[in-house]
Protein backbone atom coordinates (compact mmCIF):
# COMPACT_ATOMS: atom_id res chain seq x y z
CA UNK A 1 0.00 0.00 0.00
CA UNK A 2 1.53 3.30 -1.09
CA UNK A 3 1.70 6.44 1.01
CA UNK A 4 -0.68 8.08 -1.46
CA UNK A 5 -3.30 5.41 -0.95
CA UNK A 6 -2.95 5.53 2.85
CA UNK A 7 -3.28 9.31 2.74
CA UNK A 8 -6.30 9.05 0.43
CA UNK A 9 -8.04 6.55 2.72
CA UNK A 10 -7.38 8.68 5.81
CA UNK A 11 -8.67 11.73 3.95
CA UNK A 12 -11.93 9.94 3.11
CA UNK A 13 -12.50 9.24 6.80
CA UNK A 14 -11.45 12.83 7.61
CA UNK A 15 -14.03 14.17 5.17
CA UNK A 16 -16.65 11.92 6.80
CA UNK A 17 -15.88 13.22 10.28
CA UNK A 18 -15.86 16.79 8.97
CA UNK A 19 -19.23 16.23 7.29
CA UNK A 20 -20.61 14.77 10.51
CA UNK A 21 -19.42 17.77 12.52
CA UNK A 22 -20.79 20.18 9.93
CA UNK A 23 -24.21 18.54 9.62
CA UNK A 24 -24.71 18.09 13.37
CA UNK A 25 -24.03 21.73 14.09
CA UNK A 26 -26.13 22.87 11.13
CA UNK A 27 -29.01 20.74 12.44
CA UNK A 28 -28.49 22.06 15.95
CA UNK A 29 -28.33 25.73 14.98
CA UNK A 30 -30.70 25.63 12.01
CA UNK A 31 -33.71 23.96 13.58
CA UNK A 32 -36.21 25.94 15.55
CA UNK A 33 -38.07 24.45 18.48
CA UNK A 34 -36.51 20.96 18.40
CA UNK A 35 -34.35 20.90 21.51
CA UNK A 36 -34.94 17.26 22.48
CA UNK A 37 -31.83 15.96 20.71
CA UNK A 38 -29.66 19.04 21.23
CA UNK A 39 -27.32 17.48 23.79
CA UNK A 40 -26.88 14.36 21.65
CA UNK A 41 -26.01 16.53 18.64
CA UNK A 42 -23.48 18.53 20.70
CA UNK A 43 -21.78 15.33 21.89
CA UNK A 44 -21.68 13.96 18.34
CA UNK A 45 -20.23 17.26 17.10
CA UNK A 46 -17.56 17.21 19.79
CA UNK A 47 -16.67 13.55 19.18
CA UNK A 48 -16.43 13.97 15.42
CA UNK A 49 -14.42 17.16 15.90
CA UNK A 50 -11.88 15.34 18.06
CA UNK A 51 -11.72 12.53 15.49
CA UNK A 52 -11.16 15.18 12.80
CA UNK A 53 -8.18 16.58 14.72
CA UNK A 54 -6.73 13.11 15.31
CA UNK A 55 -7.05 12.21 11.62
CA UNK A 56 -5.58 15.53 10.55
CA UNK A 57 -2.28 14.83 12.34
CA UNK A 58 -1.08 11.92 10.15
CA UNK A 59 -2.18 13.82 7.05
CA UNK A 60 -0.07 16.79 8.14
CA UNK A 61 2.87 14.44 8.74
CA UNK A 62 2.52 12.77 5.32
CA UNK A 63 2.11 16.15 3.66
CA UNK A 64 5.17 17.65 5.35
CA UNK A 65 7.22 14.57 4.45
CA UNK A 66 6.05 14.77 0.83
CA UNK A 67 6.79 18.51 0.69
CA UNK A 68 10.30 18.02 2.07
CA UNK A 69 11.00 15.33 -0.57
CA UNK A 70 9.83 17.55 -3.43
CA UNK A 71 11.98 20.52 -2.57
CA UNK A 72 11.64 23.18 -5.27
CA UNK A 73 9.84 20.98 -7.81
CA UNK A 74 6.32 21.77 -6.65
CA UNK A 75 3.44 21.59 -9.13
CA UNK A 76 0.71 24.21 -9.14
CA UNK A 77 -1.80 21.73 -7.71
CA UNK A 78 0.64 20.77 -4.92
CA UNK A 79 1.33 24.43 -4.15
CA UNK A 80 -2.40 25.15 -3.99
CA UNK A 81 -2.86 22.11 -1.75
CA UNK A 82 -0.11 23.34 0.56
CA UNK A 83 -1.54 26.86 0.82
CA UNK A 84 -5.08 25.60 1.45
CA UNK A 85 -3.81 23.05 3.99
CA UNK A 86 -1.89 25.74 5.85
CA UNK A 87 -5.04 27.89 5.87
CA UNK A 88 -7.05 24.90 7.12
CA UNK A 89 -4.60 24.36 9.99
CA UNK A 90 -4.79 28.04 10.92
CA UNK A 91 -8.61 28.07 10.92
CA UNK A 92 -8.82 24.78 12.87
CA UNK A 93 -6.32 26.14 15.40
CA UNK A 94 -8.26 29.39 15.75
CA UNK A 95 -11.55 27.55 16.21
CA UNK A 96 -9.99 25.24 18.79
CA UNK A 97 -8.61 28.23 20.73
CA UNK A 98 -11.96 29.99 20.68
CA UNK A 99 -13.92 26.95 21.81
CA UNK A 100 -11.44 25.95 24.53
CA UNK A 101 -9.94 29.20 25.78
CA UNK A 102 -11.47 32.40 24.42
CA UNK A 103 -15.18 31.74 24.89
CA UNK A 104 -16.07 35.42 24.49
CA UNK A 105 -15.48 34.92 20.76
CA UNK A 106 -17.79 31.88 20.56
CA UNK A 107 -20.10 33.70 18.16
CA UNK A 108 -17.40 33.25 15.49
CA UNK A 109 -17.21 29.46 15.93
CA UNK A 110 -20.05 28.61 13.48
CA UNK A 111 -18.45 30.61 10.67
CA UNK A 112 -15.06 29.08 11.38
CA UNK A 113 -16.62 25.61 11.41
CA UNK A 114 -18.21 26.20 8.02
CA UNK A 115 -14.86 27.46 6.73
CA UNK A 116 -13.12 24.34 8.05
CA UNK A 117 -15.61 22.11 6.23
CA UNK A 118 -15.38 24.02 2.95
CA UNK A 119 -11.57 24.02 3.03
CA UNK A 120 -11.56 20.31 3.84
CA UNK A 121 -13.90 19.59 0.94
CA UNK A 122 -11.89 21.67 -1.54
CA UNK A 123 -8.57 20.12 -0.46
CA UNK A 124 -10.15 16.66 -0.65
CA UNK A 125 -11.45 17.26 -4.17
CA UNK A 126 -8.20 18.66 -5.59
CA UNK A 127 -6.09 15.85 -4.10
CA UNK A 128 -7.97 12.67 -3.19
CA UNK A 129 -10.64 13.29 -5.79
CA UNK A 130 -7.96 13.79 -8.44
CA UNK A 131 -6.05 10.73 -7.18
CA UNK A 132 -9.07 8.46 -7.64
CA UNK A 133 -10.24 10.19 -10.82
CA UNK A 134 -7.04 9.42 -12.67
CA UNK A 135 -7.09 5.85 -11.33
CA UNK A 136 -3.80 6.09 -9.45
CA UNK A 137 -5.28 4.12 -6.56
CA UNK A 138 -5.55 1.06 -8.79
CA UNK A 139 -1.85 1.04 -9.71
Amino acid sequence: MTDYLVKALISIVLLGTGLTSFLTMMALMGRTGDRAGAEKLRRLHKTSGIAFLVLLLPLVYFGADFLSELGEGLSVRAALHFVLAALLLAVVGLKFLIVRRYRQFLKYAPGLGMTVFVLTLVIFLITTGYFFLRGAALE
